[in-house]
């Protein structure tokens, strides 16, 4: 039972050391969702490029984040940089908005070149999907 609980913890922390490692680079939006308890609103690749939209995650090396975006509803591209961390299929990003720092969390799905990010309101009646193409 020992060696087997020993095995378990290295494929975890090997599994987890992958999947950060796959992170680290450059992200582009190819799919955006909003799903509420009425509606379900989903935006594919040629969509988004067709509309004009852009959303790049950058995840470097040294725990150092940045993000472009003109999602936010503003029509101009805005850019917000910080830190990035993981913990099993948590992802955590510490943003400076305006002077302040916020935390974002998502959960994420890593295969292949493809992320998937998902995020929920508080009262859990509005779930937002992305999904990003590694550059």
């Amino acid at each position: 039972k020992t060696l087997f609980f020993i095995f378990f913890c290295i494929a975890t922390y090997s599994i987890s050391n992958a999947q950060t490692t796959d992170l680290i680079g450059s992200w582009e939006i190819i799919e955006f969702a909003i799903n509420s308890n009425e509606n379900s609103d989903i935006r594919t690749e040629d969509q988004l490029k067709k509309d004009g939209s852009v959303w790049n995650l950058f995840f470097m090396e040294d725990g150092k984040f940045k993000q472009t975006s003109n999602m936010s509803g503003t029509g101009t591209i805005d850019s917000q940089e910080g830190t990035w961390k993981t913990l099993e299929d948590e992802l955590t990003l510490e943003l400076q908005m305006n002077g302040q720092k916020f935390n974002l969390n998502y959960t994420f799905l890593l295969t292949e070149n493809i992320l998937i990010l998902n995020r929920s309101n508080p009262m859990g009646t509005m779930k937002i999907v992305s999904k990003f193409k590694k550059q």
